[in-house]
């Protein structure tokens, strides 16, 4: 695996234009300036590098992080002594809700917050932003990852207790929903984490941070529509980051208004090919979380051609990456898997990508010959636990009983493997109801199958944030009423 970056409860295709460089500030209701958003931090460095450090920390609040640290990297170039380019290009190894980061990536990351430490220009603001950032990575990365984004929260909860202003809100209220566990209940955490990006947002309507960072808080069955008015407005605000483009689907996806989504992901995915291509950089590093995206709106658009179209895409790009060695397997990367969050790394990115994509399609279209075609492509529980799911399912099509009940009787085994993350788990475990379900269709026993099947519904509907697109392909509920939409013809 290969670092990308070295190488918000409250009731309340574009071109890209070639980066510039400017001097001095101006306020943070400008208009947005190369399509990044505006942003604003007040620094302790040379008057000469503000500029620079804002458009780096727009794209920071982007989550733009190849470009965030190109640009933190020249504000160091610049101005050695500014502690707070240390602090951006090391933040840009941390990605709130995705993959989590390689040892080589913590490993540079520290290395950056020592030099930010040493660093001569610091004030006791910016001295607490390193301090919560050397949590973070602490001895370049010792201990749990989960763990050391508790402490960040903390040490930010800190510095915003003593300097409560906009940019410490947000990257506070980030650090908020980035140590939320995969599968936890409620959403105390997302109301404090919201609270403080409304707060922003009032004063700051058109910041990429607040509007981003909204999307994220209501970003679950309950509360999107919370979201929609941040959704629409981010996407204009940054309409040159492929993540600000695609941000928006997010909600759009929630309430069902396939169109947007499908529109915005294919701006984000354009954006972010030429980006590639400008850059002169392998296509493997193109924004396939958009492409994802844009797969699922044009299934539920009945667009199965483009559908297909996206699908041959990554393929290409799978095919063509010379090498597909993916991040080892944990528990943590595991529950962020099955909870559809973005795989960063490369080749990962493509590797999980095509996987995730070429399922979806086989499933949806209905192709359950084609199931065993689809290649299994890492060997992790939750990649095998989706192949076995789907082949007990292709069984029962074929009035296959043994071999349904094959692919069942593993997939249960898998479920209850020791040592798994208890989200990653509760999936896992649906999958297995619904594989034993599948089963006992194949053998005709339709009582029990609507039981398995009730079971699998009731862990479905546990989970207070279930992962859009939806994972697995098909939801519970709607694999449930399919079955009675047959029995009923069979009556």
């Amino acid at each position: 695996m290969k670092p990308l970056t070295l190488t918000i409860f409250l009731a309340a295709a574009l071109p890209f234009t070639l980066l510039t460089q400017h001097q001095g500030h101006e306020p943070p209701s400008a208009p947005s300036e190369e399509g990044l958003g505006r942003a604003q931090m007040q620094t302790s460095c040379s008057p000469a590098v503000s500029r620079d450090f804002d458009r780096a920390l727009a794209l920071l609040h982007n989550f733009w992080y190849a470009r965030a640290f190109e640009r933190f990297s020249q504000v160091a170039k610049n101005d050695p002594e500014c502690a707070m380019a240390y602090w951006g290009a090391a933040m840009t190894y941390n990605h709130p809700f995705w993959d989590p980061p390689s040892q080589a990536d913590e490993t540079a990351a520290w290395t950056l917050v020592q030099k930010g430490m040493k660093a001569q220009k610091a004030s006791a603001r910016e001295k607490l932003y390193l301090a919560a950032v050397a949590a973070l990575y602490k001895d370049a990365g010792s201990g749990s990852k989960p763990a050391r984004d508790e402490n960040y929260r903390d040490a930010m909860a800190a510095a915003y207790a003593k300097y409560p202003d906009d940019e410490t809100k947000l990257f506070y209220g980030l650090s908020i929903l980035g140590a939320i566990p995969e599968g936890s209940k409620g959403f105390e955490q997302q109301g404090q984490a919201a609270k403080l990006f409304e707060e922003v947002y009032a004063r700051q309507p058109n910041h990429p941070g607040v509007l981003h960072y909204l999307i994220h808080a209501y970003d679950d069955p309950e509360h999107a529509q919370l979201g929609l008015k941040a959704a629409r407005a981010y996407a204009k605000a940054a309409a040159e980051v492929p993540h600000a483009l695609h941000m928006p689907s997010h909600i759009f996806t929630r309430l069902g208004y396939w169109d947007e989504s499908a529109a915005t992901n294919l701006r984000g995915w354009n954006v972010s090919e030429d980006d590639v291509k400008r850059a002169h950089e392998s296509g493997a590093y193109r924004d396939f979380h958009n492409l994802n995206y844009l797969e699922y709106a044009y299934i539920q658009l009945g667009r199965y051609r483009d559908a297909h179209h996206t699908v041959d895409i990554i393929k290409a790009q799978y095919e063509a990456l010379p090498d597909r060695t993916t991040a080892p397997d944990t528990p943590e990367l595991q529950s962020r898997h099955v909870r559809g969050r973005t795989i960063y790394a490369v080749p990962d990115r493509v590797v999980y990508g095509y996987f995730d994509m070429l399922t979806r399609l086989v499933v949806e279209s209905g192709r359950w010959d084609d199931v065993v075609k689809v290649p299994l492509l890492v060997s992790s529980r939750d990649f095998a636990a989706v192949k076995l799911q789907w082949e007990a399912k292709a069984g029962a099509v074929r009035k296959d009983a043994a071999a349904a009940n094959a692919a069942a009787a593993q997939l249960v085994s898998l479920s209850q493997e020791p040592g798994q993350h208890p989200f990653a788990k509760l999936i896992i475990s649906l999958q297995a109801k619904e594989a034993e379900a599948f089963a006992a269709e194949a053998a005709g026993e339709s009582e029990t199958a609507f039981a398995r099947l009730k079971e699998a519904v009731a862990i479905e509907d546990s989970i207070d944030d279930l992962s859009q697109p939806p994972y697995p392909v098909i939801p519970a509920n709607e694999l449930c009423a399919n079955l009675l939409l047959e029995l009923n013809r069979r009556g």
